[in-house]
Order: structure tokens, then C-alpha cells, then sequence
């Protein structure tokens, strides 16, 4: 505690010192810099940096205290938002400024409210984690839909400025057809779509930790990808509702090309799919489908009568089936030890089994998340030992 109090003592004193000289300079009164130097007799009133700057540095050193002085879960991405915050909040002040174009403006304040909600979701995904896994693509699906709706209240706010500033701009003028053929609200539509199909596909987090291979894919191709899943989704549908149709009409290309190109796309990404979801399928039943590999070893055992490794066979299918490794550790110790494996051997191959631990059951929940749970430490297990028993040599 005193080394933390310690490592910020400067740094607080620093930031206190810039917060005094920010309030006086460019909050309380009006600051001026003289542009001669540039050769321009006029001066640059630099007030407007003051509510930036003391957002900026508020927020940094509440992240910095947070990060030195504070400890639990919620510590890390609590300290990781403010920053991010300290960020977005600077930039949403900085838009007040006259030289900044309008249209800025509701862009940094979509950052601003975005930030906030991630800070939020992260806060509260960390929360509930521990009481239901259930919780988290849940609380993700609904930060998905509420940015959707930021983006969407965002797009319908800029459209006019921008609208306004490419007319009056002649550089800009030949988008002016475009405009006018109504971009607003198909483009909201988009927005709106590609939000709730996201926020639908976030939820394939669900299947996380279930024994079912196809439902893990999907969890992770899907779940754990959701900002390339959202691009996805918005090219995707964007092409379909606006591109396409001007491909079509005023591209002059032949629509049967551009039709085949779309089927052949659309067979490919199907392809691709299917072969990814096939091959992660045979390879997590390859790997659960493991009692084999050592239950035939254990026969040849058997048929030895040895009953050192009778009692293994027993202690394995009880670390197995309920997780129970501490004899287990001792029994296969003794016996590599008086096989004679190098200790650097016999270390790694302990560690296989002491570094193991099983995912936690959902403090609240449904009876089919304790049984998809309990499977799915069973799988992992078997993984466990298969790897142990093919990593050694018993003589």
C-alpha cells in the first residue's frame, strides 16, 4: 500500500498543479496568442482547451488512482474505460470549437456515449460473470442493440449537416445526385438491421462452455468476433440495399455477371463454413472420444495383473468422472519415479494434471447448465489424461 501511495505521490502533485494552471489560463479568464510570428496580425484565442484539457486529465488520473490504489475484478476494465473515456471526452469538447465543421460534432458525442456504454457493459459483464456464464452474451447483445440505436440517432443527426456541407462545397457537388436520390433513411435501415442481426448472432456466447461441438464453434467463430461479425453484417447489407441496386441501374455491367458473382459468393462463404464447422466437429470428437486410447492400454494392464497400475486405472476414471487428482498425483509420481523417468519428465507430466482446473458452475442457474457443465470438465479431463498417458512410458 505505501509503495502505491508512493508511485503516485509525484504524478498527483503534477496533476494537481495542472489542473490549477488549466482552471486560471483557459477556464476563468480568456487566454490569447499572438500569430505574428507566422506573419498574420490576428490572435488565437485558446480558451476553448480549457473544459478538453480538464477532462482530459480528471479522467486519466482517476483511471491512474483506480489502477495504483484499488484491487478486484472490476479494477482493470474500470481503469481501461476512463482512459478510453478521458479519450472520447476530450475529442466531444474539442468539436465546440468554431474552426471545428459542424458535423463533427455528433460523430465525437456517438464516441463519447459509446464509450460509456462499453465502460458500463464491461463493468457489468464482470460482475455477473461469476453467477451465470448466461449473462455476458446476454448483456453483450443488449450493448450491441443500444450502440445500434446511438449509430442510428447519430446518422439521422449528421445527415443533414453533411448534406448541407456537400452542396455548398464544389469539390463535393457530383455526390449531390446521390443525396438527393435519399440516403438517409435507407442507410438508417441498414444501421437498424445489421444492429439487431449482430445482437442476435451475439448471443451464440450461450454455447460457450457446452458440450456440443457445433454449439462451441459457433461461440467461437461468432461470438468471440463480434466487431468483424458487425462489419460483416453492415457491408453485407449495405451492398444488398444500396449497391446493389445502383450496380444494377447505372453500372452498365451485365446483371447476369453480377448475379453469377453474387451465387458465387454465396457458395463459397457456404463452402468455407461447412468445412470449418466440419473440421472443428471431428476434431473435438477426436479429441472427447479418448477413453479408448487409454482403457485399451489399461486391459493390457490388466491382463498383467499388475495391481500398481489396477489402482491407477481406478484413481484415473475418479479424476475422470469427479475430478479427484490429489491420489492421483501421488500414485503416478511413485510409479515414474520407480520407472525410472527423468524428474524434469516426471514435473511436466505432473503439471498436466496439477495446472488443470475445471470450469466453474454457474453460482445461479438451470439443472441442463450443471449437466452441460459437468460434461464439459469430463471432456476436458479425458484431454488431460490422454495427453499424460501418451507423454510416458511404464516399463
Amino acid at each position: 500500500m505505501q509503495k502505491s501511495v508512493r508511485e503516485i505521490a509525484a504524478p498527483t502533485v503534477a496533476w494537481f498543479v495542472a489542473v490549477i494552471l488549466t482552471v486560471w489560463f483557459l477556464v476563468l479568464q480568456k487566454t490569447t496568442i499572438p500569430l505574428d510570428f507566422l506573419g498574420l496580425g490576428s490572435q488565437l484565442d485558446i480558451s476553448f482547451l480549457g473544459i478538453p484539457l480538464l477532462s482530459l486529465l480528471i479522467l486519466r488520473y482517476a483511471s491512474m488512482f483506480i489502477d495504483h490504489m484499488l484491487v478486484g475484478d472490476i479494477i482493470e476494465p474500470l481503469s481501461e474505460g476512463l482512459n478510453t473515456l478521458s479519450i472520447t471526452a476530450t475529442l466531444y469538447f474539442l468539436a465546440d470549437w468554431s474552426a471545428v465543421p459542424i458535423w463533427v460534432k455528433p460523430i465525437m458525442a456517438f464516441l463519447l456515449y459509446s464509450s460509456i456504454l462499453s465502460l458500463v457493459q464491461k463493468i457489468v459483464t464482470v460482475s455477473v460473470r461469476e453467477i451465470n456464464h448466461l449473462f455476458e452474451p446476454i448483456a453483450t447483445s443488449l450493448y450491441i442493440l443500444m450502440v445500434g440505436y446511438l449509430g442510428s440517432q447519430t446518422w439521422l443527426t449528421l445527415y443533414p449537416t453533411l448534406e448541407s456541407s456537400i452542396q455548398n462545397n464544389p469539390y463535393l457537388s457530383v455526390l449531390s445526385p446521390i443525396l438527393r436520390a435519399g440516403l438517409a433513411e435507407p442507410v438508417n435501415n441498414i444501421i437498424i438491421a445489421s444492429t439487431a442481426l449482430t445482437s442476435v448472432m451475439a448471443l451464440t456466447g450461450l454455447g460457450a462452455n457446452n458440450p456440443n461441438s457445433y454449439l462451441r464453434y459457433l461461440s467461437h467463430t461468432v461470438g468471440e468476433r463480434l466487431s468483424t461479425v458487425a462489419l460483416i453484417n453492415f457491408s453485407a447489407l449495405y451492398y444488398l440495399f444500396f449497391i446493389r441496386h445502383y450496380l444494377f441501374e447505372l453500372s452498365g455491367i451485365n446483371p447476369q455477371f453480377l448475379m453469377v458473382g453474387e451465387w458465387a459468393l454465396i457458395c463459397v462463404a457456404f463452402y468455407l463454413g461447412y468445412r470449418n464447422l466440419k473440421g472443428y466437429a471431428e476434431t473435438s470428437l477426436v479429441r472427447q472420444d479418448i477413453t479408448g486410447t487409454w482403457s485399451r492400454h489399461l486391459q493390457q494392464v490388466e491382463t498383467s495383473s499388475d495391481p500398481k497400475l489396477e489402482h491407477l486405472s481406478g484413481l484415473i476414471q475418479k479424476f475422470v468422472d469427479y475430478g479427484q487428482r490429489d491420489e492421483l498425483i501421488t500414485h503416478l509420481t511413485l510409479l515414474l519415479y520407480e520407472s525410472d523417468t527423468p524428474t524434469s519428465q516426471i514435473t511436466q507430466i505432473i503439471s498436466l494434471i496439477t495446472n488443470y482446473t475445471d470450469t466453474k458452475p454457474p453460482r445461479i442457474g438451470f439443472p441442463w447448465q450443471i449437466e452441460n457443465n459437468r460434461q464439459f470438465n469430463q471432456q476436458k479431463r479425458k484431454q488431460i489424461i490422454n495427453t499424460v498417458l501418451a507423454s510416458i512410458k511404464l516399463g
